[in-house]
């Protein structure tokens, strides 16, 4: 799966799944924690090194609603139509041809996923199977982990990179045997293994609490953070705790800019208090970038708020003496 392989719109669908189980819905609403990790209680509860606790001052976070997984894929009330307009999907001569056979599988709906899922396996003409995967992610959610995970051994690399991919949109530590599976059968392969499986496989591994693929989201994250960030940030939340902090904290040493920034967005997601200490000195760096992610570190690992994109050198340091304040 290239960075190509998305339609914008479909990406975005992607994108919007992440935000609305990760980041507040608006200014001032509280954030929502992966499942399966040590946010799941308050803040100010959370152990910080040295028996301290993390500041008062933090927000409590709610806990995740109640996932309903889905056991097997439910049948579809006219399974002739639906292979119907995934032949057309696929064929359309025309952009009006398409939409009508996209809208009438997104009404279908999750009957239509395991359909989708054959043909994206076997479909070589790239439209379509951008076309394929925009309906397979309007069609897909949180319940669908369970038997989407069942695909990680697919024989299509292109359906194994989209299902894992796809899983690590929506947390479920359930598939992390799964995951890691998947992970190690990759490892097997060294240098063989397809880029942008191996980075979906390390994305989905993050989301479930491994820390197994976390050097290939890293390089990831310093490489391509303006179109992969949401995505990875969102994923390693899931990984959020002292193994995935040390494994970060360790690459600050002799660590130039670029490094130092990357190491702080990945801390921002899979970091815990025991982080705070390294990283409260660069609130004070004279580089704004590595000022700024350090804040949004902080905002991450203490109150569990998305990182602020554009920050001003004055207004970040005032917002850096704040911080420095309240650690």
């Amino acid at each position: 799966m290239t960075a190509k392989s998305f339609l914008p719109g479909a990406f975005a669908l992607h994108l919007a799944a992440i935000a609305a189980a990760f980041l507040p819905a608006a200014a001032g609403a509280q954030p929502v924690p992966p499942q399966g990790t040590a946010s799941d209680s308050s803040a100010a509860s959370a152990p910080a090194k040295d028996g301290e606790t993390l500041p008062a001052s933090a927000k409590k976070r709610k806990p995740k609603k109640d996932v309903v997984y889905l056991t097997e894929w439910p049948k579809p009330a006219d399974k002739a139509a639906v292979a119907l307009d995934i032949e057309r999907l696929c064929k359309a001569r025309t952009p009006e041809m398409a939409i009508q056979a996209r809208e009438a599988l997104e009404a279908a709906g999750e009957a239509t996923v395991p359909f989708l899922l054959e043909r994206l396996g076997k479909e070589r003409d790239e439209a379509a199977v951008k076309r394929v995967r925009e309906v397979l992610i309007t069609t897909t959610n949180a319940a669908h982990t369970r038997l989407l995970a069942k695909e990680f051994e697919s024989r299509s690399a292109v359906t194994r990179t989209f299902v894992l991919w796809r899983c690590a949109a929506f947390p479920d530590p359930q598939i992390r045997p799964a995951a890691e599976a998947a992970w190690a059968r990759l490892g097997k392969l060294g240098d063989k293994a397809e880029p942008d499986e191996l980075y979906a496989a390390a994305l989905c591994a993050a989301s479930t609490g491994s820390i197994a693929g976390l050097e290939v989201l890293h390089a990831a994250a310093q490489k391509n953070w303006e179109r992969r960030g949401v995505e990875i940030r969102a994923a390693v939340a899931g990984a959020r705790g002292p193994e995935a902090t040390k494994v970060e904290v360790k690459k600050f040493e002799g660590a130039d800019q670029k490094q130092k920034v990357a190491v702080l967005r990945m801390l921002a997601g899979c970091g815990d208090a025991s982080a705070l200490p390294p990283i409260r000195k660069y609130l004070d760096d004279d580089d704004n970038q590595i000022r700024v992610a350090a804040i949004n570190a902080c905002r991450g690992i203490v109150d569990g708020d998305p990182p602020l994109e554009q920050l001003p050198v004055f207004e970040a340091i005032e917002t850096a003496k704040k911080w420095k304040d309240r650690l």
